[in-house]
């Protein structure tokens, strides 16, 4: 049986192994995709202490190699299902089942879609979430970002690397910060704002938007509207707000005993890689002192 498991290698989860390590419990990381989370799919960090101008899967391999070179034990598989036993938990995984006797939560979230007309459809055949992953792709194609945050505005910078004619889709008003919206405009990255998205269309592969009464050809669209909460394995267990969202006290306790989350899962008002990182020390340390104590 391990003291502690971990579900979930992003930023929080990463940095809740590393002190959960150095409390010296038996700990086991799991995640059914790379280290990292969605990290892996952001072309620029500026804004994470000490790391002024590096992509996300650079800091996310740094923070991995971390919790590698301090030996944290961790496995490559997805978790379909949490029991709560006399003591503690058993976790299935897509492979196995493991014992603990305290979990902390730290899967983040995923992208949003839009939800609208044939955006499954076009999937990988022009409609994308990531311009890290395919932003190369489209080199010299004429674009469209979705979104008015801070990652629309981001990624058609990084976009702006391949292609020269881009335009964003703003659905409502802007809430970048300013000083990217600078960047962009600097950039001849076309904005418009208060679009109205009736549907993508096509034939075998995407070819443009239908939008404001328009339609316009597009070879490739980078849908960037938000995030959500997606976990499954936990529906058993009342700890969630009415988003899907798990609420944790100061400690990142949750209200069942034992389970404990942190990073972009948790409800909380600053979703950022440095709170992720904050929350993830705090839920490795108290996570540890309740294993301590119930052993």
């Amino acid at each position: 049986m391990y003291d502690l498991i971990i579900i979930g290698m992003g930023p929080a989860g990463m940095s809740a192994g590393i002190y959960a390590k150095r409390s010296g419990v038996n700990v086991l990381m799991l995640d059914g995709e790379l280290p990292g989370g969605l990290l892996n799919k952001i072309s620029i960090v500026d804004n994470y202490l000490g790391f002024s101008d590096v992509t996300g899967p650079e800091l996310s391999e740094s923070m991995y190699m971390h919790i590698k070179n301090i030996g944290v034990s961790f496995k490559l598989e997805r978790v379909v299902n949490v029991i709560k036993t006399d003591d503690g938990f058993d976790v299935f995984t897509n492979k196995n089942v493991y014992k603990t006797k305290a979990i902390i939560v730290g899967v983040g979230r995923k992208q949003k879609k839009i939800g609208i007309v044939n955006e499954d459809k076009y999937f990988g055949k022009g409609v994308s979430y990531c311009a890290i992953c395919d932003g190369p792709l489209y080199r010299n194609k004429k674009l469209a970002v979705v979104g008015g945050g801070n990652s629309a505005f981001e990624e058609s910078l990084y976009l702006s690397k391949f292609s020269d004619d881009i335009t964003i889709l703003v659905r409502g008003g802007i809430s970048a910060d300013a000083f990217l919206v600078d960047k962009v405009k600097e950039a001849n990255i076309k904005i418009i704002e208060n679009v109205s998205i009736d549907s993508f269309y096509g034939d075998d592969v995407f070819r443009g938007i239908k939008y404001n009464d328009n339609v316009e050809d597009f070879d490739g669209v980078f849908i960037y509207v938000g995030y959500e909460a997606d976990i499954t394995f936990l529906k058993g267990f009342d700890i969630f707000d009415e988003n899907g969202y798990i609420v944790a006290n100061e400690k990142m306790k949750s209200k069942v005993d034992g389970i404990y989350a942190c990073g972009d899962i948790i409800k909380k008002d600053l979703y950022q890689i440095a709170t992720a990182v904050g929350d993830g020390a705090i839920a490795g340390i108290n996570a540890s002192k309740y294993v301590k104590k119930v052993k």
